[in-house]
């Protein structure tokens, strides 16, 4: 065997390494169970598509390097371009942790950038607390369309976020199903006790499409029922920073 096909060898089997570490490294990363954790990771034949890109590309930047079949080294370039957006892709995903109730966005499988907390449950059954300004910015009401997530927040403009690049995306009905009890707008049943019509409340700038998505969504079967009819829909903009949704039933 000549030193060529030793070198192409060596090479192969290098690489064959670095990915296999990637791939187990990867399944820890996004797959490890964890008690304060819980991830959202791209669907899976977005994954298996990059996984394939990467294959595609290492083993074009061998034969380029080894100019197999006299290819040329120029293939280098592009091969690194593929090789970044196949990086960046399968370590695109969003996750909370439930200790500290934070929602991050995750890129090239380790940078890490918080989108938010989690509005406290306690500081919505006393409204009151609200005027403080300590809760400015927390989430309260989402919504959710193929490729953006729309988070909206107290005293604070809504935040859109991308939920997909390229052919990568998020699981919605799976991210919906597991996030929408900590991100939904709330009832206020404070005020429902003193009061004959009912309320909900979400953060700024909520439209009223966004709090009947959520009831739909939760199926509510007080405001859902086969009898039962809103009325008297109206939106509040609270100067508490939060949005408030005042309806009556019929």
């Amino acid at each position: 065997m000549n030193k060529r096909k030793k070198g192409i060898i060596v090479t192969i089997t290098i690489t064959g390494f670095i990915l296999t570490v990637w791939f187990i490294l990867e399944y820890v990363y996004n797959y490890a169970v964890c008690t304060c954790i819980a991830h959202y990771n791209t669907t899976f034949t977005s994954r298996t598509f990059g996984y394939a890109l990467l294959i595609v590309s290492t083993l074009l930047c061998i034969a380029s390097v080894w100019r197999v079949k006299r290819l040329s080294r120029w293939w280098i370039i592009p091969v690194l371009i593929i090789f970044g957006i196949v990086f960046y892709g399968n370590g695109y995903k969003f996750y909370y942790v439930a200790c500290t109730s934070s929602l991050y966005k995750v890129t090239f499988f380790n940078y890490h950038t918080i989108l938010g907390n989690f509005a406290p449950k306690y500081a919505l059954m006393n409204t009151d607390s609200l005027k403080t300004g300590n809760y400015k910015g927390q989430l309260l009401g989402y919504s959710l369309s193929e490729h953006e997530l729309t988070l909206y927040r107290i005293g604070d403009n809504p935040l859109k976020v991308k939920t997909s690049f390229l052919f990568w995306k998020i699981r919605p009905n799976i991210f919906i199903h597991d996030l929408s009890p900590r991100l939904h707008s709330y009832r206020n049943l404070e005020y429902e006790k003193n009061n004959s019509d009912y309320e909900r409340i979400g953060g700024q700038d909520m439209p009223i499409e966004v709090f009947m998505e959520e009831i739909f969504l939760e199926k509510e079967e007080l405001f859902l029922g086969s009898t039962s009819k809103m009325k008297n829909q109206r939106i509040l903009n609270e100067t508490d920073g939060t949005t408030r949704f005042r309806f009556e039933i019929e």
